[in-house]
């Protein structure tokens, strides 16, 4: 495992739930936090979600908003699904606008592993620059009118994001990929991680491993609490699996993107990001 030093991302855009990386700088980090990991016990357990944007890791900023609201433009606000360890999916899950964080509740009847993520559309940006040589994005296609005159350069991406997190109840249960986006399957369970021992994940996008090579960031939670971010980078192999090992015990961000040439007219690129929250537990 190699180890790299990075400094804070300077870049951000402003609607909670559609960030997007462009190619030269680096979004906000997006998060859903669950109050636990691991539940056992006869009775139906109860959960709380925290889920925000920043940098700061964990550390609430910016709020995905309330359910029952629209975003911006109209968009409709991503929507909280939880799938039981059977496969069946949730009704959306209602979520409140704390400010500065959204936050939901859930209740886990099953035993087993329930994935639980922010579901949205896909997202189209796109990238100028403007007469005076000043970089910006919109949202839309390049036939959006709020593109200036005269703009040159223009990139158009259509971004796919997965926000989630794993939660157990009683036992572990096998996590099946979904074949859709970006995301981990396969190897360590995420509920079953303790510190100094290595954990191999492989990372699928649209149910086929990642090409080798591709990056992975894993961050430890309570960064602007350090120095030092900590930031751990790893690399997947030919098969798209990444191991890492966790001096200390916490809830961890994992991040990934993907991007490829896209095949729809009048888009250019597409962006495939992950954001995987985990507990690390102490040996």
């Amino acid at each position: 495992m190699r180890k790299y030093a990075m400094s804070p991302w300077v870049k951000a855009f402003s609607l909670a739930g559609l960030m997007l990386c462009s190619q030269s700088a680096l979004a906000h980090a997006r998060w859903l936090v669950p109050s636990h990991t691991n539940l056992s016990g006869q009775e139906a357990h109860a959960i709380a979600l925290d889920f925000s944007i920043s940098n700061d890791i964990f550390h609430a900023d910016r709020s995905y908003g309330s359910s029952e609201d629209k975003g911006r433009g109209g968009r409709a606000r991503p929507q909280l699904i939880a799938v039981a360890p059977d496969g069946s999916r949730s009704a959306p899950i209602a979520y409140f606008d704390l400010l500065r964080k959204s936050a939901a509740g859930v209740t886990l009847a099953q035993s087993g592993t329930y994935r639980i993520g922010l579901e949205q559309p896909a997202t189209v940006f796109t990238f100028y620059k403007d007469a005076q040589g000043e970089r910006g994005r919109v949202f839309g296609g390049k036939d959006s009118k709020e593109i200036p005159a005269g703009a040159t350069d223009l990139s158009t991406t259509r971004m796919h994001a997965r926000v989630e997190t794993y939660v157990s109840r009683n036992q572990t249960t096998e996590l099946k990929a979904t074949g859709l986006g970006l995301e981990v399957a396969n190897g360590t369970h995420p509920n079953d991680l303790f510190t100094g021992e290595t954990v191999r994940w492989q990372l699928l996008q649209d149910g086929k491993p990642v090409a080798e090579g591709t990056e992975v960031m894993l961050i430890r939670g309570e960064t602007r609490y350090r120095n030092q971010r900590g930031e751990i980078h790893v690399k997947a192999d030919a098969n798209g699996f990444i191991e890492v090992s966790f001096d200390e015990a916490g809830m961890y961000l994992l991040e990934a993107g993907v991007n490829t040439p896209s095949t729809t007219d009048g888009i250019d690129t597409e962006r495939a990001s992950l954001f995987l929250t985990f507990e690390v537990n102490p040996a």
